[in-house]
């Protein structure tokens, strides 16, 4: 049985499945038809040259489950285990048809997935304490996992990028679904923002460099860097961690942070630096060759009550504008929004993260937009109002409600982009089912499923 470190691992790192879990025993069943009763590690199937272990397995299992207890039935057992083995089959194609892939990509990606970890456990020393190894050590076991990981993505996008649908194609999938069996879409609305930056007063900025240079004074006096940092940094995201930063490398960072982190020495505490962010001084904790860990302080310079005045003024101009019809939304948003937070591309509109659609579940959106909106018609604009930017920032925000969809079954006219992506998905899906079904002929596969029986996977086994 996994034991309690395992698991805690395990449901940490749900977001992969990709790191080596050393000799793991599957649990016995809780529901259903039982699951094979702890088997320590071996071998499951093999395709081609490659192998999937019991620990796949059971890594694949807490992938899907995302922190959500899943079924021990069998059928949950043979969906999982086929999943791995298309998995392996992509893989091993991928290797046979020498799809190209960058060493670079490789590092990028565990580099990302290793700061988001490390904000999740709030420090690189607690990640490190986490996993019971380094960092170096961890990205070591987990490089060739990774690289499996991408080539077998890109091999489906190699076999599924090219496949799109026509509109016909998308009427016919929407006929296809029993009346009954639409799905009734929540409320959903079109929304923007036009984000107006306060100004920075030069009394302001000359402030802030001499707080920064007085903590520097102090820390060459002694001072723990951390617990200063702690204490004074504006960094939300750095604070509490004493200044530390998840480990970065070129283009990584704006380029005022990236010149000075490999300007540094080690140990050795920078001059006040500005960027886009504020002022930082920084201390380099390590370079190892083009990578850097370093630990910084923030003071964003404050905003006067002149600089407030100012910049609701400008607000205040640029809704009556809009009010009487003068300036067209997007223009606005193009020439008054925030350069980095104001989304000029698309208009200022929020776009929802999960279907890269304009529409977003009114559910979805932060509580302090659906309070506002909440009051609005379709195509007014909210009056300008102060508000918090992730980085702790304050702005002044008009919102612009275009469409607010009351709760409705899907149909063509409301929903056709939703159900031209379902149309689409589908359609790549047969696409790779066609190509699993080709080559799976062509290469070797034994599947051993244990004590389980599964009518899936009997038909994998071409030995």
């Amino acid at each position: 049985m996994l034991n309690k470190s395992q698991i805690i691992r395990l449901q940490f790192f749900a977001i992969i499945a990709f790191f080596s879990l050393g000799k793991l025993v599957a649990q016995p069943g809780s529901s259903g038809v039982a699951m094979p009763p702890q088997y320590a590690d071996g071998i499951l199937a093999v395709v081609g040259d490659q192998i999937i272990l019991h620990s796949d397995f059971e890594t694949e299992k807490v992938q899907l489950a995302r922190g959500q207890e899943l079924p021990d039935t069998q059928q949950m057992y043979c969906f999982v285990l086929e999943q791995l083995v298309i998995r392996k089959l992509l893989l091993s194609q991928a290797e046979l048809d020498s799809l190209p892939l960058d060493d670079d990509r490789v590092e990028a990606e565990i580099d990302n997935r290793i700061r988001n970890f490390q904000r999740q456990a709030g420090s690189l020393q607690e990640l490190e304490r986490y996993l019971g190894k380094t960092i170096q050590e961890f990205k070591e076991e987990i490089r060739p996992k990774m690289r499996e990981q991408l080539l077998s993505q890109q091999m489906e996008a190699t076999i599924t990028g090219t496949v799109k649908v026509s509109p016909q194609e998308v009427q016919e999938y929407y006929k296809e679904i029993p009346e009954d069996s639409l799905p009734v879409i929540p409320t959903e609305v079109e929304v923007a923002q036009l984000l107006v930056e306060l100004p920075i007063s030069k009394i302001s900025e000359d402030f802030a460099k001499e707080q920064l240079l007085d903590l520097k004074r102090r820390i060459l006096n002694g001072e723990s860097f951390e617990k200063l940092a702690r204490a004074y940094s504006m960094d939300p995201g750095s604070k509490n961690t004493g200044g530390m930063l998840p480990e970065f490398g070129r283009g990584e960072m704006v380029g005022a942070f990236e010149r000075m982190a490999f300007k540094l020495k080690e140990d050795s505490i920078s001059d006040v630096f500005k960027t886009e962010f504020g002022y930082h001084i920084m201390k380099l904790k390590k370079r190892k060759g083009e990578k850097i860990l370093a630990a910084h302080i923030l003071i964003r310079p404050e905003n006067t009550s002149d600089d407030y005045m100012q910049a609701s003024k400008q607000a205040d101009s640029i809704y009556q504008s809009l009010q009487n019809g003068e300036t067209e939304w997007c223009d606005a948003v193009k020439k008054y929004s925030s350069e980095k937070l104001g989304n000029r591309g698309y208009c200022g509109f929020l776009v929802d993260q999960a279907t890269g659609l304009q529409k977003n579940l009114f559910e979805s959106l932060p509580s302090d937009v659906k309070l506002v909106i909440d009051k609005m018609n379709e195509g007014e604009y909210s009056k300008p109002a102060i508000t918090m930017t992730p980085d702790g920032r304050s702005m002044y925000r008009i919102l612009y409600l275009k469409k607010f969809v009351a709760p409705h079954r899907a149909n063509l006219i409301q929903d056709y982009s939703r159900i031209q992506m379902e149309a689409e998905s589908r359609k790549k899906q047969q696409a790779l089912e066609k190509w699993v079904e080709k080559f799976r002929q062509k290469t070797f596969i034994k599947v051993m499923p244990r004590d389980i029986s599964c009518d899936n996977i009997a038909r994998w086994n071409n030995d």
